[in-house]
């Protein structure tokens, strides 16, 4: 009898995400072609990604649907199940045995699958030469509600026994990138269309980078926090405000570009402004199911002494002042709330206007009013206080190409 696992579809109703993967593409130009595994062509994990909402699917049934086809005679139905080799791996029995079972279940708790497995069910095979439908499969043992963000690789041992016995035999192995994500993304992601033209679906290109910069955090100001600092973290390496172009935008919506800057690319460059840093930090953050906006501030205010993403010196780096400056931004954008700049760090310390300065990035930090020494304070001295006011009006999500 020969069974051979077909197709694999992790995304099988793209009008929910509450039982199954979320809608997403690999970038701007490339799609996520469902079913994501597809025997002879999927064989790293990452020839088969899917992505998983916390919020949405965490704590429900998750299930796939598999295909099989059979290429001689076989039962007119069997028994099919997938099991995680760290759970039940194959070779050594005895003690020798025992112990790797044990070291695999620890590394599974920690650092392993969030899927579970497949849960056994009767299959009815076509004669040979044919292919089953799609089937729906139960996943079980899973760990996706009690997880944090990441990316994980499933791998899952296809089983088959006849049925009414108990000896189950491998017939295929399949493996599979999972992004794990708080939320279903915000914008500017979406979810529908779900249609290859829809570039502004989650990349996984995005997920890449905000996964592993957010990687185990369990709810949106952690998640947040740990995307500005990373953003913030690329300064000088990879960018540097651009105080030779007087803090021109170079990338705004440009999500492609800097990608290909952060992995080391040439990109547009090494320069970039508030307004770069903005939607970078909104964007990633965003699409881990965060809830930020791009808004602005101001007209023609000083500053304190700042440190500007990539630069090493608290001397005034901006001696004009700002024409206006963009942060991300939650709830209205307003006094009332909290401001994630990566773009320079304040000063923490109790006085801002003077020397000596303790570097602070703003994370979850209330813009304020003059002189509750909140973000405001720190970031303008009272001489301009009055002219740096939020400037609602500009609060947006720029779109990504």
């Amino acid at each position: 009898m020969a069974i051979n696992l077909e197709a694999i579809k992790l995304n099988h109703d793209p009008t929910s995400a509450t039982h199954d993967a979320l809608n997403i593409r690999r970038d701007a130009t490339t799609f996520v072609d469902v079913p994501e595994w597809r025997r002879g062509v999927s064989v790293n994990p990452e020839d088969s990604p899917a992505a998983y909402s916390i919020g949405d699917a965490g704590h429900n049934q998750l299930t796939i649907q598999a295909q099989f086809s059979v290429t001689r005679d076989a039962p007119r139905s069997v028994d099919i199940r997938a099991v995680d080799p760290t759970v039940d791996p194959p070779g050594q029995s005895g003690c020798i045995g025992w112990f790797l079972r044990l070291i695999a279940i620890i590394i599974r708790a920690l650092f392993g699958n969030v899927l579970g497995e497949v849960q056994a069910q009767t299959v009815t095979l076509p004669p040979a030469g044919g292919t089953t439908p799609f089937i729906t499969f139960r996943l079980i043992n899973g760990r996706l509600g009690s997880s944090g963000v990441g990316i994980r690789t499933t791998t899952w041992r296809w089983q088959y026994r006849r049925s009414g016995t108990s000896s189950w035999t491998d017939f295929a192995t399949s493996t599979h990138r999972i992004y794990v994500v708080l939320a279903t993304p915000t914008a500017p992601w979406q979810q529908q269309p779900y249609a290859s033209s829809n570039t502004q679906l989650p990349w996984t290109s995005a997920l890449d980078q905000a996964c592993s910069w957010a990687v185990l955090k369990t709810d949106r100001v952690s998640a947040s926090s740990a995307v500005t600092r990373a953003v913030n973290d690329l300064g000088p390496s990879r960018i540097r405000y651009d105080c030779p172009g007087g803090g021109s935008t170079h990338y705004g919506g440009d999500l492609t570009a800097i990608i290909d800057r952060i992995r080391g690319g040439v990109g547009r460059g090494q320069y970039v402004n508030c307004s770069d840093c903005a939607t970078f930090t909104s964007t990633f953050a965003n699409v881990l199911g965060c809830d930020l906006w791009q808004s602005q501030m101001g007209w023609g205010f000083g500053l304190n002494a700042g440190l500007a993403i990539g630069w090493p010196t608290w001397e005034p780096t901006f001696p004009g002042g700002f024409n206006y400056h963009e942060v991300a931004w939650t709830g209205a954008c307003d006094r009332a709330d909290r401001v994630y700049d990566a773009c320079l760090e304040v000063d923490g310390d109790a006085d801002p206007t003077s020397a000596p300065h303790t570097a602070l990035l703003p994370v979850n930090m209330v813009f304020g009013s003059p002189g509750t020494g909140q973000y405001l304070d720190k970031l303008v001295p009272p001489a301009t206080r009055a002219a740096c006011v939020p400037q609602t009006y500009t609060r947006q999500r720029r779109t990504v190409y």
